[in-house]
């Protein structure tokens, strides 16, 4: 009986500590094209964890790209790229932009978190960001038009 207790404290323990880990940051998305999983990089946050809260400032997308070293992705014109989060932000503040080779920056219109990537042969750094109750996140990731 007392090995049983052990085993359901270790167990409780276990899954307590990854549930607490899995809510102090935020959630990374998955993005898809083409059947391509394409590499985000981390960009600024603020995040309520349990412990502690934190606001964290990084650099600009493009020198995000460049100090990850993230590989661009090449795609169609026109190609529908998904969005997708293992904890689903808040409704309506899931946004997306490009960002130019001379910083200027547009929006780029999402339609239930699908992006559709300009028709126009070229490099595409995208930044996105969304909210949730603990916090809010961007991330970063390029794409080709090929």
């Amino acid at each position: 009986m007392k090995k049983v207790l052990i085993s359901l404290l270790a167990v409780a323990v276990l899954v307590g500590g990854m549930y607490f880990a899995s809510n102090s940051e935020p959630p990374k998305p998955v993005i898809t094209i083409e059947n391509k999983t394409v590499k985000v990089a981390q960009g600024s946050y603020c995040w309520n964890g349990l412990i502690n809260a934190q606001c964290v400032d990084k650099i600009s997308p493009p020198d995000l790209i460049k100090h990850h070293e993230i590989k661009t992705v090449v795609v169609s014109p026109g190609a529908e790229l998904k969005i997708k989060f293992n904890r689903k932000p808040l409704e309506n503040t899931l946004n997306a932009s490009i960002w130019f080779s001379n910083n200027e920056v547009e929006n780029a219109p999402l339609n239930e978190n699908v992006l559709s990537v300009p028709k126009e042969k070229g490099v595409y750094i995208y930044s996105i960001s969304a909210y949730w109750e603990k916090g809010s996140s961007s991330y970063v990731f390029i794409i080709e038009v090929k």
